[in-house]
């Protein structure tokens, strides 16, 4: 048969389980990720380093730390991925929040090539999808030991029947995207607000909206000026977050940001 993709019936939307490592992960591969990263979290920690969750499952608040299950996805993408072509883009952005920067210097299209990947992982984070069958393709017959070593040294393999772990596919079509959708942002100047009177709120993912909390009382918003907003100005981009949020929003303390 002609070789291509096609889905495997192994599992549907969340409901998928992730695949565990070897016991004690010998070649420490990356099991919980962030598809919003750790650092970016704890620059609205409060003074006990933690952050105030809304749970909209629930609708109960927590504290919680940055590395909470809660804010991860599990084996979502691969170590290639992981460790490869990702790992710049955040540390380009962590370099623009952790120094704020005038308008003319800052570098707009780390923030772009970030908020880009931030919304490619959390809408993989949401689907999780299923395990790809690659027609026509044999297994290669490796072992659980020996596919770890060739993820940790950043290479895909497939198993028998011609099946691909979805992390692999997912990885893959996390760079292509950020290739193919550059163009949606690659435009954007983003400009700093700065809250006047209360805190901003964060979702769990914006979508298709360039808007960015990146700490208590700033935020990145592309195509905007640098200034400073007012109370109502803040509570209604608070009520965007929490209309954007799918799984919980957090905020360094709910009850300092302002909604309508």
């Amino acid at each position: 048969p002609e070789k291509g993709f096609s889905t495997a019936s192994l599992g549907k939307g969340r409901e998928m389980p992730y695949e565990p490592t070897i016991k004690k992960n010998p070649r420490q591969l990356a099991i919980e990720q962030h598809f919003h990263t750790a650092h970016a979290i704890s620059l609205f920690y409060d003074i006990d380093d933690k952050v105030e969750l809304m749970d909209l499952s629930s609708s109960k608040t927590f504290r919680r730390r940055k590395r909470a299950k809660i804010f991860c996805t599990k084996r979502t993408w691969d170590q290639r991925a992981e460790t490869g072509y990702m790992a710049p883009i955040e540390d380009a952005f962590h370099e623009e929040i952790d120094n704020i920067k005038i308008f003319s210097e800052r570098n707009h299209e780390a923030i772009s090539k970030y908020c880009l990947l931030w919304r490619k992982r959390h809408y993989h984070h949401l689907n999780n999808p299923a395990d790809v069958v690659l027609n026509g393709v044999s297994g290669s017959g490796l072992t659980k030991e020996q596919e770890e070593i060739l993820e940790s040294k950043n290479c895909s393999f497939v198993r028998e029947g011609g099946v691909m772990a979805s992390r692999f596919s997912t990885g893959l079509q996390i760079q292509i995207a950020l290739d193919s959708d550059w163009h949606t942002c690659s435009h954007f100047k983003w400009g700093l607000l700065e809250a006047q009177e209360g805190e901003f709120i964060v979702a769990d993912g914006y979508g298709n909206w360039p808007f960015m909390p990146i700490a208590p009382k700033l935020a990145f918003m592309a195509e905007v000026p640098d200034q400073k907003i007012n109370r109502q100005q803040l509570a209604e981009l608070n009520n965007e977050s929490i209309a954007s949020a799918v799984e919980y929003y957090f905020a360094r303390k709910i009850s300092k940001c302002p909604v309508t």
